[in-house]
This record gives C-alpha cells, sequence and structure tokens, in this order.
C-alpha cells in the first residue's frame, strides 16, 4: 500500500506446480479432442472370411470323399465275404443224375430224412433192393408185404405208361408194397440199359404203374380211383409209387398218403444212386 515500506526478506520463490496438479499441455486451448475410433479394415475382413469358408468347404468335401472311399472298401470287403459264403454253383460231378418227375412232368428236389441206405449189388434183383422187412423213415414204420418182378415192364403199368418203358428199352420193373398204419404204397423200380434210356422215360412220362395187392394178405387199393403217385429217373432207373388207403378209397388228396409217398420215394432214390 502506498506509504508503507516495502518488506524485506528473501524473495519468493515461484510455486511449483504439484504431479497431480500437472496438467498436459494442448497447443490450442479447450478441452482435449476426443480420439476417434479407428476404422477397420473391412476388405481384409472380407478376405478372412471367404479364405475360412472355402476352408471349411474343402474340409466337408474331404471328410465326404473319404467317408465314400471308406464305405466302398467295406461294400467291396462285405460282398467278397458274401460270396465266399455263398455254396458254389459249379456242378459237381456225380455217378448219376437225378430228377424227380411228377405225374405233370415237373422236377422236384429229392427228400430228407431217410434211414441210412445199404450199398446195392451191381445187378439189382427185387430181392436185393427190398430186402428189408421193415423200414423206419421220418418216425414211419413201414412194413414190407409183397414183391414181385414184372418182364416185359408194361404188364404192370397202366394210362400209357407201358409204352414209354418199351419204347426206351425197359428190361424189368420190379415192385413191392408197404404198409404204414391204414395206408399202403407200392414202390416200383424200372431198369434201362443205359442213362440215356432212362432219360428217355422222364421225358415223355405218362401213366402210372399197377399197386401191387392180391397176395400176402394185401387188399386191394388204388385200383380205379386217382392215388398220390411220384416217379423219378435216378441214373438208369425210374423210380415210381402209388400210395392210398387201404380202404380203397382215392388218396390223391389223403395228405398221409402223399407223405408215405414222398418218404419212400425219398429211401429208394438214396439207394439207387449208391447202387446205380
Amino acid at each position: 500500500m502506498p506509504g508503507q515500506p516495502p518488506v524485506h526478506g528473501a524473495p519468493p520463490f515461484p510455486q511449483q506446480p504439484q504431479p497431480w496438479q500437472q496438467q498436459t499441455q494442448y497447443p490450442y486451448p479447450g478441452p482435449p479432442p476426443i480420439q476417434q475410433p479407428v476404422e477397420p479394415d473391412w476388405q481384409q475382413l472380407a478376405d478372412q472370411r471367404e479364405a475360412q469358408v472355402r476352408r471349411k468347404r474343402l474340409m466337408t468335401g474331404l471328410g465326404i470323399g473319404i467317408g465314400v472311399v471308406v464305405l466302398g472298401a467295406g461294400a467291396a470287403a462285405i460282398a467278397v465275404l458274401s460270396q465266399d459264403d455263398k455254396p458254389s454253383n459249379d456242378p459237381v460231378a456225380s455217378p448219376s443224375a437225378s430228377t424227380q418227375v411228377s405225374p405233370s412232368g415237373s422236377a422236384k428236389p429229392s427228400g430228407s430224412g431217410s434211414p441210412t441206405t445199404k450199398q446195392l449189388p451191381p445187378a439189382i434183383t427185387a430181392e436185393a433192393l427190398f430186402a428189408d422187412q421193415s423200414l423206419n423213415i421220418g418216425g414211419h414204420n413201414y412194413v414190407r408185404k409183397s414183391t414181385t418182378t414184372d418182364n416185359p415192364c408194361w404188364k404192370a403199368t397202366g394210362a400209357g405208361l407201358g409204352d414209354v418203358l418199351s419204347n426206351a428199352n425197359c428190361s424189368q420193373l420190379m415192385r413191392a408194397t408197404y404198409f404204414t398204419g391204414n395206408t399202403a404204397v407200392t414202390v416200383g423200380v424200372a431198369v434201362f440199359k443205359s442213362e440215356s434210356d432212362a432219360a428217355k422215360v422222364g421225358a415223355g412220362m405218362k401213366g402210372q404203374i399197377q399197386p401191387l395187392f392180391g397176395k400176402d394178405n394185401v387188399g386191394e387199393f388204388c385200383r380205379d380211383v386217382a392215388c398220390s403217385l411220384s416217379n423219378r429217373v435216378e441214373g438208369r432207373y425210374v423210380l415210381f409209387t402209388v400210395a392210398g388207403p387201404i380202404s380203397g378209397g382215392a388218396g390223391a388228396q389223403d395228405p398221409v398218403a402223399q407223405s408215405a409217398s414222398k418218404e419212400l420215394d425219398s429211401y429208394f432214390d438214396q439207394l439207387l444212386t449208391k447202387g446205380s
């Protein structure tokens, strides 16, 4: 103030700002500028996305391709194994061809369940062919009643079969009748010089053999009625059966007669196969 003497002492030191009081100095007045966000590189992001899509497609394609190759290899392996498991269709050599022909001429497979058959001699006779007094086949007992040998063959046939046998040079026809329960079955085996002669009979089959009855207490059966019939070619033989009720009734639709006919046909087919 005017009139007051100056105060003597140490000159004042300029005040230093404290650290928390320091402020950033900007070359221009006003508040500090707002930092603008950095703009992303959209082209680079698009390129990266496209590269990822291509990589994913490539991996998916490779996965599918590998899967197809694996499945193909598995299918091929299964096919090979399945082929190995299948029975061979190649023909197997056998001493004779076996064909069962029904009265209508259609082929039928051989039956099964027959007992063990014995070996027949080279020259088959009725005594050797029908040597067993009884046969047990499929749980059924067949008792032999009568046997005979017919020569010429046509004498024991009917409905045109005699001509077929004669034209094929049939040498003899052996017959035997078996009983099982209330059913009678006559089995007949026609003998030929060669397999080709027997095959001719199979190709032109018609008619039937006559049932064997009238002796050994065998009453009439399958006479003038339709009975269950079978026939087949086995080597140089032709095998026949005729079966029906012992009451004399028809046996064509009788399931017991049909079963008996089939079982005896199967047994003698195997017997002839071993003796061919």
